[in-house]
């Protein structure tokens, strides 16, 4: 088998090309390919195929994916599962992409480097987007640029400009800001007696940087520039007099330029653990850590390895970086910590400096610059800092924004490397920003558990509860654990309510504005206007993230005009107090909503509340239609506000947002929103109720919810699609066919494709599961044609379910490939109903014709997904299905067990038989004595002691099969 990632996804087999259609499965293979031959942990497969949101089955989905994968390669033995792992059992030459690393080493020559450029197909993983495929993608495309250079310079030593010239072109065209390559090929141009081209090869790049990176060209690139206008590069293009240029595009022996200025790291600012700097430190400011020093801490510096890296590689090159993050997320002490072993480095902390003088004179005692009376500051400084090249640190500049930028700015032309950390960054021209986010989750536990005086909160899961409420702020975890040593892991988190007034224990040698949580607040709110300030104060209302549209519609009035309301956020944003939360989504920090929370909050609830309303029932609509993930995610994210709004709302809001998220509740199997229709009169929310009750298995209450919608509303579809679902499941084929044939009428009257599949479909089950499946399949083609029509995603997984379902027994094999692509399509939307659904019929139908295996550890996987969901009539139904796979397979005590324990509810007539059958077989194994004892036994269970139970003997069943 090949695998190529060099370009597009393609799997070769011994018989040609095999087509794997399912997403989650590619990347399974992609994943596994990338390190053929070696195991590759469950986890990390995990966190591969479902990255933003793994769910709690994950690693039982992951091995149905496998056990499927390995059916579509036709060889089970090519995937292996180890102690260590998955593990793809091909040689790496196998794999393009790895046959292309080997080829194109450092030590390759010629011939390994045009057969490693002969594999290159196009841009790496390109259906991969996401990590971790994007930086391995960026990886090979570095070495697919660096091969590529080296061929061409090669090339060109061998006296053949054009062809090193020709070689190039297409990526240096495709890349512009490709510095290496560039450098090369105007070499070759200028060799080939084309000065001309290569002057405007070079002229394209410069402008390419400036515009694309907001940087200034190298001087490798200004120094060939000057060459070329010289004549100076010879018939390889080789430099004259002045020195070569090499293959990293550095001047050569009699040249100025080394190879930190064409982009790679300057070893004097790689990270370097914390040490007393050299006497040639210079501090200026305050002076609060001793002079001579950048400021020094003695406890671990935890969490901050990415960024730590991404600053030191930023300082490789002159200019100027700004550090920006809200206030005590760190910032002065990754600066410190990444330049401490830097020479010459000069710090001032601006925190007490109170105007532009003051900082002109603070930064030219740093850098050692003799002012006269009425000499010009900035120009003293910027002649002292280029003849020294030092690196200048202005910490605390937030509220010298304009002061720093001025003097920033008279300071770029001398070639200095600026660092300045700020809750804003200074936007002058050539900024390079890095923002510091919140820790990651498991670094603030570790830094909580670090500042602990006493070892409070070691495997305490509370801890990390605290780290999220505070946002993965370091200073806020730090203070919360100061407290922990002294309350409690438990009380700190108890009261984290009134943060602001609880965290109040800092270093008593620290700035007195990072002594206290409030204390950050307050210096930060300082710097805002009143225009500001009463923004915020007001979008403290919201509970989750927002949009600038929500925000306008909630915020806006004639002291907060809505023209101005998109400017003042992004000004916010820049000040670090509200955070990006996703594409054109922002959130307030929980700590900033609590110091901003107040009567300016309360007085825009009422609009808080009525906006919500409008967002959601805009998205209800969308949900039937193409843009359904989209919706999807939409009401995901506004779940907090919704909550909020429910739990303080009258009846009548609280019912139409109800009503509005009664098919998301449904589909999505989210039995918290169904509930919020329990108390409403509105027809749709009561058809969410109906919905709730009948999944946790009353179906008494649920058909009688769902009549009074009926009855409330004759012509709307919520209500007859809840009752007809209530007799489907009570096993009333003329009570579910009426009523579904009539939700399929009111969709094709107010013209909605979506609709009217599911009422399709819910007739296509009747039929099927009452043993008409030839009359069943007819109308499942009626409704995957309608279906198709919608666009709707959920729609086409709703008609393929339905199809497979009619086929479960006269066609298995399509039936299953059917019932596959529908729980591919359901889960690409959350439609867990539909997902679960299609996963439980197709581990029905392998238990009754397929390999048990398969259909076992398939069945771990349905199970669990059922039991996140929480539908207990339907976890029901797939633990039936389960009975008679145990009894297949000869687990006769569990089958009994879980046979027992299940409530008993109504069954077709197909579906009682295989179980009767199953029942006979397991009592005439087991005898009546033990089926009397497990039935005893299955009496004093719980539901969830069942499911376990169910689980262990399915993992009893595969480790026997295994051995």
């Amino acid at each position: 088998m090949l695998v190529r990632l060099l370009g597009p996804f393609e799997v070769v087999g011994p018989r040609g090309s095999i087509a794997i259609t399912s997403a989650r499965q590619r990347v399974v293979l992609a994943t596994l390919a990338l390190d053929a031959g070696r195991p590759i942990p469950v986890a990390r497969l995990v966190d591969a195929v479902w990255r933003d949101d793994p769910p709690a089955s994950a690693r039982n989905s992951l091995q149905s994916h496998v056990a499927r994968l390995r059916a579509v390669l036709g060889d089970p033995s090519l995937i292996v599962l180890e102690p260590a792992g998955y593990r793809l059992a091909v040689p790496p030459d196998r794999v393009d992409a790895l046959r292309f690393e080997a080829l194109a080493g450092d030590a390759a020559g010629a011939a390994g480097l045009d057969e490693a450029l002969a594999l290159w197909r196009g841009p790496p993983l390109p259906e991969f987007t996401d990590e971790p495929f994007a930086g391995r993608a960026a990886r090979l495309t570095d070495a697919y640029h660096s091969a590529l250079a080296r061929r061409a310079d090669l090339l060109l030593a061998d006296g053949r400009a054009g062809d090193a010239a020709a070689r190039l072109a297409a990526a240096v065209d495709a890349d512009p800001c490709w510095e290496h390559g560039a450098l090369i090929r105007a070499r070759a141009l200028a060799a080939a007696g084309l000065s001309a081209e290569a002057a405007a090869l070079l002229r394209r790049h410069s402008d390419a940087v400036v515009d694309l990176l907001g940087m200034d060209p190298s001087g490798a690139v200004r120094r060939l520039q000057v060459a070329l206008l010289r004549g100076e590069i010879g018939s390889r293009g080789e430099i004259g007099s002045r020195g070569e240029i090499g293959p990293r595009g550095e001047i050569g022996p009699r040249g100025e330029m080394g190879a930190a200025d064409v982009g790679g790291p300057d070893p004097r600012f790689r990270p370097a653990p914390a040490q007393r700097p050299g006497p040639d430190v210079v501090a200026a400011g305050r002076r609060r850590e001793p002079a001579g020093r950048v400021p020094l801490r003695f406890s671990s510096f935890v969490g901050r390895d990415a960024e730590q890296a991404e600053l030191a590689k930023l300082l490789a090159d002159p200019g100027l970086v700004t550090v920006v993050g809200p206030g005590g997320v760190g910032k002065t002490r990754l600066v410190a910590e990444t330049v401490r072993a830097a020479s010459r480095v000069a710090w001032v902390d601006a925190a007490d400096v109170r105007g532009g003088d003051d900082l002109r004179q603070a930064v030219a005692v740093a850098v050692g610059a003799a002012v006269g009376p009425g000499a010009d500051v900035a120009a003293a400084v910027a002649a002292a800092a280029a003849r020294w090249r030092p690196l200048i640190v202005l910490d605390n500049c937030e509220h010298l924004v304009d002061a720093a930028a001025e003097l920033v700015e008279a300071l770029l032309g001398a070639g200095v490397r600026i660092v300045v950390t700020s809750r804003e960054r200074l936007r002058v021209d050539g900024e390079r920003v890095l923002t510091l986010g919140p820790l990651a989750p498991a670094a603030g536990v570790r830094l909580f558990r670090d500042r602990a005086a006493d070892g409070s909160g070691a495997g305490d899961p509370a801890v990390a509860e605290i780290v999220a409420e505070l946002d993965g702020l370091p200073l806020a975890i730090e203070l919360a654990a100061t407290q922990a040593a002294v309350l409690g892991v438990a009380e700190v988190r108890a009261r984290l309510g009134d943060r602001l007034d609880l965290l109040t224990r800092g270093r008593r040698t620290a700035d007195a504005r990072h002594r206290t949580l409030r204390a950050v607040l307050d210096s930060s709110f300082r710097l805002l206007d009143d225009e500001e300030r009463l923004t915020l104060r007001r979008l403290a209302v919201f509970a989750g993230g927002f949009t600038v549209a929500l925000a306008e519609a909630v915020v806006a009035d004639e002291r907060l005009p809505r023209a101005r309301l998109a400017a003042v956020i992004a000004a916010l944003v820049d000040r670090s107090l509200v955070a990006r939360h996703g594409p054109r989504r922002y959130r307030l920090l929980e700590t900033v909503r609590a110091y901003a929370a107040g009567p300016d909050a309360e007085a825009v609830r009422p609009r808080h509340a009525a906006a919500m309303v409008t967002a959601v029932e805009e998205q209800a609509e969308r949900l039937l239609g193409p843009d359904q993930a989209a919706a999807v995610r939409e009401i995901d994210a506004l779940l907090p506000d919704l909550r909020q709004v429910v739990a303080r709302a009258d009846t009548e809001t609280a019912g139409r947002i109800a009503g509005a998220l009664y098919r998301y509740g449904y589909r999505r199997q989210h039995y918290e929103v169904l509930a919020w229709g329990r108390h409403a009169r509105q027809p749709a929310a009561l058809a969410a109720a109906a919905n709730h009750a009948w999944g946790r298995g009353d179906l008494a209450l649920a058909e009688q919810l769902a009549r009074q919608a009926v009855a409330a509303a004759p012509d709307t579809y919520p209500a007859h699609e809840a009752l007809a679902d209530v007799f489907l499941v009570a096993c009333d084929p003329d009570g579910a066919t009426a009523h579904y044939r009539e939700l399929a009428r009111i969709a094709r009257g107010i013209g909605r494709p979506a609709l009217e599949a599911s009422g399709l479909v819910g007739e296509v089950l009747v039929l099927a599961y009452s043993g008409s499946s030839e009359a069943a399949c007819r109308l499942a083609g009626t409704a995957l044609e309608v279906a198709d029509a919608s666009g709707n995603p959920s729609a086409r997984a709703e008609a393929l379910y339905g199809l497979g379902e009619a086929l479960a027994d006269t066609d298995p094999p399509r039936a299953l490939a059917l019932l596959d692509e529908a729980a591919e399509l359901a889960g690409g939307v959350q439609d867990r109903l539909f997902e679960a659904a299609a996963e439980s019929a197709a581990v029905a139908i392998r238990s009754r014709h397929g390999d048990p295996v398969a259909a076992l550890i398939s069945f771990r996987a349905v199970l669990t997904l059922w039991r996140r969901a929480g539908n207990d009539m339907l976890q029901a139904a797939a633990l039936r299905n389960l009975v008679v796979l145990l009894a297949r397979i000869g687990a006769d005590e569990t089958a009994a067990l879980v046979d027992a324990a299940v409530p008993a509810s109504p069954l077709y007539a197909a579906e009682r038989e295989r179980l009767d059958r199953a029942r006979t077989a397991v009592a005439e194994r087991l005898g009546p004595d033990r089926l009397a004892a497990t039935r005893r036994r299955a009496g004093r269970m719980s539901a969830n002691a069942v499911v376990d139970a169910a689980l262990e003997a399915i993992d009893a069943a595969l480790n026997r099969t295994a051995g």
